[in-house]
C-alpha cells in the first residue's frame, strides 16, 4: 500500500489598516461586509474568509470615450458609423469603470476610428449630393433657357 500524500501549505495573513474616514455599510443577506475609503478610493469587500480590496481607476488615466462626438456623427454625418462609434465609446467607458484600462483604450481607439470614418463618409455624401443636385439642376436649367422664345 502506498502512503497518503501530504500537502504543504503556507498561510498568508494580511493586515488591512482602515483609516478613520472609512464609512461602513450594513451587511447584506450573503453575510458580506463592504467598507469604503473616501481618501484612497478603495472599496474593501470582506466576505468570509478572504477580504478583497478593489481600487477605482485613476481618473487621469481615463481615455476619451467619444460618446458625444459619436452622437454628433450619428445625427449629422452617417448613422451607421455614428452608432458604431457610440457603441464602442460606451464599451470604453464601461471597461474603464471596471478597471480594465487596456480594454478601455482599445475600445476608445475603435470609437475614434468609427467617428473619423463617419465624418469622412458623411462629408463625401454631402459633397456628392450637392454636386449631383447642381449638375442636374444646371442641365435642366440650360435646356429650358436654350429654347428660343
Amino acid at each position: 500500500m502506498s502512503s497518503p500524500a501530504t500537502i504543504n501549505h503556507q498561510e498568508v495573513h494580511i493586515s488591512i489598516r482602515t483609516p478613520k474616514s472609512v464609512v461602513t455599510q450594513q451587511p447584506s443577506k450573503n453575510n458580506s461586509h463592504v467598507s469604503y475609503d473616501g481618501q484612497n478610493a478603495l472599496a474593501i469587500f470582506t466576505q468570509s474568509p478572504t477580504p478583497v480590496i478593489a481600487q477605482k481607476p485613476d481618473p487621469s488615466l481615463k481615455p476619451k470615450d467619444f460618446v458625444i462626438t459619436s452622437c454628433a456623427v450619428l445625427f449629422l454625418c452617417n448613422f451607421i458609423f455614428g452608432l458604431l462609434g457610440y457603441h464602442f465609446g460606451v464599451k470604453s467607458n464601461y471597461a474603464w469603470q471596471l478597471g480594465d484600462i487596456n480594454l478601455a483604450k482599445g475600445n476608445a481607439k475603435k470609437a475614434l476610428l468609427f467617428v473619423v470614418i463617419g465624418v469622412i463618409v458623411g462629408i463625401g455624401t454631402y459633397v456628392l449630393a450637392f454636386v449631383l443636385y447642381f449638375v442636374v439642376y444646371k442641365k435642366v436649367h440650360n435646356i429650358d433657357t436654350s429654347r428660343p422664345s
